[in-house]
């Protein structure tokens, strides 16, 4: 991209955020003839195909969308939305449950800004488990599927009792104590282990479960705030 696109893009940029001041609704084609009129009242010129262009390169990189009065710039000044971006930003593979009960904002509420910070690509949105899940698009699939998982409060029971029980543990023991269902248990400890949180190692008859020694940053985050 040239240095004159970028500066064109900007002034085009700017006489679109005008246009939606106004309580306007961004459609591509039938902006253009405003964005012409404003650029000729500060004297400049662009061809019908070259603000075409620069829509497109605008809409691509996500600074405006089609049918929303608001542009990139606009998009965490909403209070609750910007709370929400910060709760996923926060808690990669936050699911929508969870943000209703974490920061107590309706369903409906929450539906609408998922849908502006998805649009926007604030955000993006996998399935984890059968859940959507959301988390920012720096982050990677696997960071948010552990952080999904390091967030189940089955996840963080067995976690903190083998902190407490570091000798190691059986699958038997652990669901005794933690009064789990040994599925339930089998389940979690699959993942765990898949995940690099726990090792099995067998002893005399015996397989016993531990933490792991390399623990990824998130656990680690999580055993120092309990």
């Amino acid at each position: 991209m040239t240095e004159q696109l970028v500066e064109n893009e900007k002034l085009v940029l700017g006489i679109i955020r005008n246009y939606l001041n106004m309580n306007r609704i961004l459609d591509p084609e039938s902006i253009i003839p405003f964005i012409q009129s404003r650029l000729r009242e500060s004297s400049i010129y662009l061809t019908y195909y070259a603000i075409e262009l620069i829509l497109k390169s605008l809409l691509n990189q996500k600074l405006i969308v089609k049918s929303s009065k608001l542009t990139h710039d606009d998009i965490l000044i909403n209070e609750k939305r910007k709370q929400i971006y910060s709760h996923i930003r926060d808690n990669p593979g936050t699911h929508f449950n969870k943000i209703i009960k974490e920061l107590r904002i309706s369903n409906h509420v929450v539906v609408w800004h998922l849908n502006i910070l998805l649009k926007f690509n604030f955000i993006k949105k996998e399935i984890i488990d059968d859940h959507e899940t959301y988390a920012i698009p720096n982050v990677d699939s696997k960071t948010a599927e552990l952080s999904y998982y390091i967030s189940k409060p089955k996840s963080q029971k067995i976690i903190s009792y083998l902190r407490e029980n570091y000798i190691g543990v059986s699958k038997t023991k652990l669901s005794a104590d933690l009064q789990m269902h040994i599925n339930t248990i089998n389940k979690y400890l699959n993942i765990l282990e898949d995940n690099k949180i726990i090792i099995k190692e067998q002893h005399s008859k015996k397989i016993l479960y531990f933490l792991n020694d390399k623990l990824p940053k998130i656990v680690r985050v999580f055993m120092i705030e309990q």
